[in-house]
């Protein structure tokens, strides 16, 4: 439960006091009490409940999901329905004036509208649970090795790509692999001016927009520091080179805004490639491109 994204819906939460504002004044308004002897105690149980649980949903909505196209979605139509759930509720305690009849006639409109705007932010977050468990994927490489993923960037750490890549060269077919270097440039300077608590959310982006570039059989590890290892199996070298330029690419592209900064901060990564040779090591492989990643970065 997070609460403190309770901030970032200011909008949202103003739409749904709106919803139960409007909801109370046009009832309460339009309508006289009627006599206790009148109201229907079993009817507002059942009613109230609904009203009282789509509250809750909606609560719930907003501590466990950032800003974005889906959330305000299911607000939106979540409130719609609870507008109407608290219409048909207080319409227990009051008769409406002949004016004002037509209000309990149209109090299921909302909550149908809103049934089609949930439906529609419903099939959005399917799409996006697919598209998490599609880098979910990437990033475990098919296997669930928990105790070694990092911390911060919650890829597999350099002692799990080890082992991947052991596995990799003890393998009997003639398919190639390729092992991936990458380093944030600038990345001390960044941390001491912003602090590692920045830092460390930098890493958990990139990390996030590495996955998005690769397929489904690669698989990204943290290496060290601001350093990622990618082992690419079944991909040569001017393939490789291919991915890389494309990961390049992504990382320029990210719009990195540190806390209570309005201005974006723009990335670069030096990359390093190599492919497995007949007779490789894992520390040989390794120690390759390592050596290859710190030349890239004295030149450039």
């Amino acid at each position: 439960m997070n609460i403190s994204l309770l901030s970032r819906h200011q909008n949202l939460v103003s739409l749904i006091a709106a919803c139960l504002s409007l909801s109370i004044s046009l009832s309460f308004g339009l309508g006289q009490l009627k006599d206790w002897q009148e109201i229907s105690w079993l009817d507002i149980l059942g009613e109230g409940s609904i009203a009282l649980l789509s509250l809750f949903w909606l609560f719930f909505i907003l501590i466990s999901r950032p800003p974005g196209r889906v959330t305000t979605g299911l607000v939106l139509g979540l409130s719609c329905f609870m507008f109407s759930a608290l219409l048909d509720l207080f319409d227990e305690f009051v008769h409406y004036q002949a004016a004002a009849a037509g209000l309990s006639l149209i109090e299921s409109i909302p909550a149908g509208i809103g049934m089609l705007v949930m439906s529609y932010a419903l099939w959005h977050w399917h799409q996006e649970q697919l598209a998490l468990n599609r880098q979910l994927c990437r990033r475990e490489a098919n296997m669930r090795e928990h105790g070694q993923i990092d911390f911060i960037t919650q890829l597999y750490r350099a002692d799990y790509m080890r082992g991947q890549i052991d596995m990799q060269l003890r393998t009997k077919d003639d398919s190639p692999f390729s092992i991936m270097m990458l380093d944030i440039d600038n990345f001390d300077r960044f941390n001491r001016q912003f602090g590692p608590q920045e830092g460390d959310r930098l890493l958990r982006e990139i990390s996030e927009l590495i996955l998005m570039n690769l397929r489904t059989t690669d698989l990204a590890c943290r290496y060290a520091g601001d350093r990622f290892i990618l082992l690419l199996p079944g991909t040569d070298l001017t393939l490789a080179n291919e991915l890389a330029q494309d990961i390049r690419q992504a990382i320029s592209h990210l719009a990195f805004k540190p806390y209570e900064q309005a201005s974006p901060i723009f990335h670069s990564m030096t990359i390093a490639t190599e492919v497995a040779r007949a007779g490789d090591a894992v520390d040989s492989i390794i120690s390759r491109v390592n050596r290859r990643l710190d030349d890239s970065k004295q030149h450039a």
